[in-house]
């Protein structure tokens, strides 16, 4: 059930997922929700995961001076979430996804982004993003290139830091 709240779309959120609509935000929170069970499948979630994940939330305007009540009260509601308890096929079967792009590999996508945050992409984090994958009718195929094009970002991005020698 909605209460009425939306989240504005970003600059970010415009060109990196090409959402141009507001999205609600109960469904954000459940979308939210999922993506930190699966990052803490195997029994914890890594300070660096929540930290990828609320440096995405202010990317896509979740800030002070963008929509402050809304963003600040999302971005809490966020960081107090029982991930712990989820049950994620029922979650992702009720979620949903209407949003003007392919909703159930973003989530896979942010999902294998965040599990990687911490430098260990743990094997029960990759088994909750196949069952997710599974239940959002996803193929294993798909989430496969899913992973390599996170594996290819990374890698960009450290060719990137040693072209321009902005290694530390």
């Amino acid at each position: 059930m909605s209460n009425g709240k939306a989240l504005q779309p970003s600059p970010y959120s415009k060109r990196q997922y090409n959402i141009h609509q507001p999205g609600d935000f109960d469904v954000a929170v459940n979308y939210s929700r999922v993506l930190l069970a699966i990052a803490g499948a195997e029994g914890e979630l890594a300070e660096a995961e929540l930290d990828w994940y609320i440096d995405e939330l202010v990317l896509f305007g979740c800030t002070e001076e963008y929509l402050p009540e809304i963003s600040k009260e999302y971005i809490a509601t966020v960081k107090n979430l029982n991930w712990k308890d989820v049950n994620l096929e029922e979650l992702l079967e009720n979620i949903n996804f209407d949003f003007p792009m392919n909703s159930p590999k973003v989530i896979l996508y942010q999902a294998i982004k965040m599990c990687r945050a911490d430098r260990d992409y743990h094997q029960k984090e990759k088994e909750a993003i196949r069952k997710a994958a599974q239940i959002l009718g996803v193929s294993i195929t798909d989430v496969i290139t899913i992973e390599s094009l996170v594996e290819m970002e990374d890698a960009a991005e450290k060719l990137r830091y040693s072209v321009l020698e902005t290694i530390g």
